[in-house]
């Protein structure tokens, strides 16, 4: 129990065959850096699921030309899908968030040798590595065969503590950063004159405050109001807390379940909501 279990070769598909029948699941994309690919393999023993979660992941061969030229570095990226309990994906990414990862949607679409259906998944990506609205790939997720790492139900085993995913975040940010200083252009050393004016002191006049009329103020935004489905998903969500329910077992209440599903075919990003509340409570 607890245990990252390694399949040699599965898909998505294949090895969640009929699982649907015991709750709903929902399928992500994570795009993180290739860096930690090791930490993300392994990131099932950082959490406390209850239903069985399963990711593959993916490197660009052919495709690599497409999806650069839809601005993402594949070199730096790391490509993995993943199967969990609706239940549970609270409890899979908050980790991950709590470290700035962010929600997006991104559309997978067939490169050019490629033949399957556009899909559009949810992605949750680190803030350093930009998500663009389409991601050219030579199969679909759900049917790449691949190595595969089914995270079983059980206690959590290896702490997300600072030496794990602090390091996570910052080595995504150290190896964007250098990627991105290998691609300027060397820096000329600055001339004896430069370096003299340089160590000289500037004698910097005092400035005159530029006088400000009501006009010149920007506009304050009006906030949003809430539609009548996110008013209700929020008193759900109040009443549950009061109720003594704990955030990370809210998402699979029959009641949550039942409000959350008009709200999604209403077009309301539930997830992103609940993420919020989450933080606001």
């Amino acid at each position: 129990m607890g245990e990252v279990e390694i399949v040699e070769s599965g898909t998505l598909d294949e090895l969640t065959n009929g699982w649907e029948q015991y709750g709903p699941r929902t399928r992500i994309m994570m795009l993180g850096a290739r860096a930690d690919r090791q930490a993300l393999r392994n990131h099932g023993r950082t959490v406390a699921i209850e239903e069985t979660a399963v990711s593959v992941f993916h490197r660009p061969r052919a495709e690599r030309p497409e999806i650069e030229a839809e601005g993402l570095n594949h070199a730096i990226a790391s490509f993995q899908f993943v199967d969990v309990a609706m239940a549970d994906l609270g409890r899979w990414m908050q980790p991950l968030i709590s470290q700035g990862w962010t929600r997006a949607e991104v559309q997978i679409v067939p490169s050019a040798e490629a033949s399957f259906e556009d899909e559009m998944w949810a992605c949750f990506h680190h803030p350093a590595i930009p998500l663009p609205e389409k991601i050219p790939l030579s199969e679909s997720p759900a049917s790449m065969a691949r190595k595969a790492f089914v995270t079983h139900p059980g206690p959590i085993l290896d702490e997300a503590s600072d030496s794990a995913m602090e390091d996570l975040a910052a080595s995504m940010v150290s190896e964007i950063t250098q990627s991105m200083e290998e691609d300027q252009a060397e820096i000329e050393t600055p001339s004896p004159e430069e370096n003299l004016a340089e160590h000289e002191p500037e004698i910097e006049e005092p400035s005159e405050p530029i006088p400000m009329t009501e006009e010149d103020l920007p506009p304050v935004a009006a906030p949003q109001p809430e539609s009548p489905l996110e008013s209700e998903m929020r008193q759900v969500i109040s009443l549950l807390v009061a109720g003594g329910q704990e955030m990370g077992d809210i998402m699979e209440h029959p009641q949550f379940i039942e409000v959350s599903e008009r709200a999604a075919a209403a077009g309301v990003d539930v997830w992103g909501m609940f993420v919020r509340i989450s933080e606001e409570s």
